[in-house]
């Protein structure tokens, strides 16, 4: 089977990251992570496509040792996760590989391939150096099945529903979200910042209905959240551009007193409340771990930008967040802070797919 990826979103309250060597490293000397790309969202498979086409008084030859090869290609099961052999015409085949990795393509080049190639040399059409050589040939990550925004908050409309995190597909959801490419020609206009406060992070709505909202915000260098938690709602997080730092905290004990008043006047709650202890520390960045999720049975948490650059993080709620919790550590209170309102903004997000893919796999439903 193909690799899997090591999963790219946290979703539980681990035990707290240990401080590595590389903690302790200025900006300047970490290692350079690789910038991200579409296909780093995928397995890693490698595509690797083959043409070959005969010389016309060659056809019955070339048939026949490219039907040989076609069946010890499909026998193929090391380091390989599909084959698919085209017969375009008697005289031309296409050979598409799908290997576990880029070290097993490697070694089918020098073996395999070179060994096929050799049976065939003198016999092709285009082959300038006569060692039977493709006339094309192509490799290459396999391309995912990638979100852009749009599509991905299309997905959030028709798959994200309910009145608290309880109802939601949270896996499911983390995977959805993990597949969305950020391209900077689909965010950037979405950022703000707040010229008065060069390091206030900002909000910035996408989308949102009754269900959920869809927020960029945009964290300038040095940027704190408050410690919050997430009231009934789901809260998923996703690195768009940058690096961010998520400390999550357990949820401490909250006396009466705030608790009652928080039922009846939430406007006016304050209390106190337990010593919040930090039970993980997730870097999330494009290049690594991009996202994580929580709700107030897993914690409550604050996002950092710890670097001396601009980072973006997309946030979904679910349902929008109607008032939060809002915790100090080193006083040990709590209030609670109200949300303010905001409108759906649908005509932001317009999915607009390549063709009709629904009324496709309609019209080629085979009855029963």
């Amino acid at each position: 089977p193909a690799a899997v990826p090591e999963p790219a979103f946290s979703l539980s309250n681990a035990t707290v990251s240990n401080p590595s060597s590389e903690d302790e490293l200025s900006v300047e000397d970490r290692p350079k992570k690789r910038p991200r790309h579409l296909c780093s969202l995928g397995t890693g498979e490698q595509v690797h496509m083959m043409f070959y086409k005969s010389k016309p008084g060659n056809v019955d030859e070339f048939e026949a040792r490219v039907q040989c090869a076609a069946r010890c290609f499909y026998k193929m099961e090391s380091s390989v996760t599909d084959v698919r052999v085209c017969h375009p015409c008697c005289g031309e085949v296409v050979f598409i590989i799908t290997f576990v990795s880029l070290e097993g393509l490697e070694k089918f080049k020098a073996g395999p391939q070179r060994c096929f190639e050799s049976k065939l040399a003198g016999l092709l059409a285009l082959d300038p150096n006569g060692d039977g050589s493709p006339a094309f040939s192509k490799c290459g990550s396999l391309m995912p099945a990638c979100h852009t925004l749009d599509s991905l908050v299309e997905y959030l409309k028709l798959n994200v529903h309910g009145t608290d995190h309880r109802e939601h597909d949270v896996r499911s959801v983390s995977k959805e979200m993990e597949k969305w490419f950020p391209r900077e020609s689909e965010y950037k206009k979405h950022i703000t910042l707040c010229p008065d406060n060069p390091t206030k992070y900002t909000r910035n709505l996408i989308f949102g209905n009754e269900h959920f909202d869809c927020i960029l915000m945009c964290w300038p260098a040095g940027a704190v959240s408050s410690i919050h938690d997430h009231e009934e709602s789901s809260c998923w997080v996703v690195a768009v551009e940058g690096t961010v730092h998520e400390v999550q905290f357990a949820m401490p004990m909250l006396d009466k007193k705030f608790l009652q008043t928080e039922k009846n006047d939430p406007a006016n709650a304050v209390g106190t409340c337990g010593k919040l202890k930090i039970v993980n520390v997730a870097e999330l960045d494009t290049g690594g771990v991009t996202g994580t999720y929580a709700n107030n049975e897993i914690g409550i948490h604050r996002v950092e930008n710890r670097t001396d650059s601009l980072a973006c993080t997309l946030h979904v709620y679910a349902p929008p967040l109607k008032k939060m919790r809002i915790f100090d550590e080193t006083t040990g209170r709590v209030h609670v802070h109200l949300a303010a309102s905001t409108e759906a903004e649908e005509e932001k997000c317009c999915h607009n797919p390549a063709f009709d893919v629904d009324a496709w796999n309609s019209v080629h439903t085979v009855d029963a």
